[in-house]
């Protein structure tokens, strides 16, 4: 006899059967696969859902407390990364779409609740910037407050295709209306908080700038919302009423669909003129560097200071030689007008500095086209012993 332990092997007989069968498994698998995808909306449990998530429950407000308070830190301390991070614990989706449930269902109990709610978070979620503003009154507004304050149309198309992937996902048996309410609520509550924290640094337009991006959101996000739960099936009604495709949905959302088109034109106007108004600074930053560059000297910041009568370009020059006056009376007789057709003056802030080498100007040469000689200092080189 021997130790050796036998090792059992097993042998698989390849034959035309077992393929068969297993081509079979393959297809029954896409099948089920294909049954899961088309899985028929569940009208009933969508509405009980949408009601639910519309309800001022606690956990709505202190979600959207949480969420206010992160994205206030994150704003003054001029952090996207911390903007966005304060959106997973947001919930402003809900009470919108309850709203649009309510118009198009006709539940008028609903409509209240949810409106009832969507204020009170508004409120909240402002209180909470506009106390943040006031404890800390000596941090600079940031970039990521300022850049809620120039809504246009741009925002407009956002949110109304936030709106509609949040209603989608609320109606579809396999998406999570979590994840999309994620992105809806980006809309919301960071240009909300922004407009607290302006309005207590008395920035009354810069806040009322802001605000109106969070309205301008809530209502598309409301009129797509409503369109895509149109377009499932969910309206209520006699069955003219029913029937209809486009009219009765519009009756239903006409407040709705008057103010998203007058915001829109609104914000449209915006639009050109901010694109305007940018075309304009990049036009006369260029012909200012083509002047006021050289050698020696360089731009270091343009500002514009608009005036009822003309427009006043501040520009901070770091440099050896200040530009002559010449330079600048030709600068005021060629720059182009801004958007009204007002002239552009130049008024020059110059930054004298003072250059340092060990090595003479003949061998590293500073300015070979001008003739006049800057402020150089050369330093001697220390004896090693």
């Amino acid at each position: 006899m021997t130790d050796k332990k036998e090792t059992p092997t097993i042998i698989i007989d390849d034959k035309p059967e077992q393929k068969q069968f297993e081509n079979l498994k393959e297809k029954l698998r896409y099948q089920q696969a294909v049954r899961e995808n088309s899985r028929k909306i569940d009208h009933k449990q969508v509405r009980l859902n949408i009601q639910t998530d519309a309800l001022p429950s606690k956990t709505f407000f202190i979600m959207n407390a949480l969420a206010a308070i992160i994205a206030a830190y994150g704003l003054l301390s001029d952090s996207t990364a911390v903007v966005i991070g304060a959106m997973l614990v947001a919930m402003m989706l809900g009470p919108i779409s309850g709203i649009s449930l309510a118009l198009i269902d006709s539940r008028w109990i609903l409509f209240r609740t949810a409106l009832q709610t969507l204020v009170l978070g508004i409120l909240m979620i402002y209180g909470i910037g506009f106390l943040l503003g006031i404890l800390y009154p000596n941090i600079s507004i940031t970039n990521e407050i300022l850049a809620r304050t120039h809504p246009n149309s741009l925002d407009l198309m956002i949110a109304l295709a936030g709106g509609a992937a949040g209603a989608f996902a609320s109606v579809s048996p396999r998406l999570s209306v979590a994840v999309v309410g994620v992105a809806v609520a980006t809309a919301l509550v960071p240009p909300l908080v922004a407009s607290g924290i302006l309005l207590s640094r008395a920035e009354f337009r810069l806040s009322a700038n802001a605000f109106l991006l969070t309205f301008t959101n809530i209502i598309a996000i409301q009129v797509s919302s409503a369109m895509v739960l149109w377009i499932a099936g969910f309206r209520r009604g006699s069955n003219e009423e029913v029937s209809s495709k486009y009219l009765e949905f519009i009756k239903r959302n006409g407040v709705s669909l008057v103010i998203l088109l007058t915001l829109a034109i609104y914000l449209s106007f915006n639009l050109f003129y901010t694109v305007h108004n940018e075309l304009y600074k990049s036009k006369i930053t260029d012909q200012l560097s083509q002047t006021l560059n050289n050698e020696t000297n360089i731009i270091d910041t343009v500002e514009f200071d608009p005036h009822p009568n003309f427009t006043l370009a501040r520009v901070f020059i770091r440099g050896v030689t200040p530009p002559s006056t010449q330079q600048i009376d030709e600068l005021n007789r060629t720059l182009d007008a801004d958007r009204n057709g007002h002239p552009t003056y130049v008024q020059i802030r110059f930054i004298p500095i003072q250059i340092l080498q060990t090595q003479p100007t003949k061998i590293v040469p500073l300015n070979p086209i001008t003739t006049e000689q800057p402020t150089i200092k050369i330093l001697k080189q220390q004896d090693p012993s």
